[in-house]
């Protein structure tokens, strides 16, 4: 299940093993924007994320 937390909600799964930066390329996300947590650990863009995996894709919010 791949969750996005931000300014957009959303949760969809995907049907087979995908790079972190395709699926962010997919979802149409920035990924200088997010950060992504697959199974409880930080992914980066190579990282290999397959369709049973839980992925957290959260909003980067800075302020002050």
């Amino acid at each position: 299940m791949i969750k996005v937390r931000g300014h957009i909600r959303k949760e969809m799964s995907i049907d087979s093993d995908t790079r972190v930066s395709d699926l962010m390329a997919g979802l149409g996300l920035n990924e200088n924007e997010y950060v992504v947590i697959v199974n409880g650990s930080p992914a980066l863009g190579d990282h290999l994320v397959k369709k049973d995996d839980d992925v957290v894709i959260l909003e980067v919010f800075s302020g002050g």
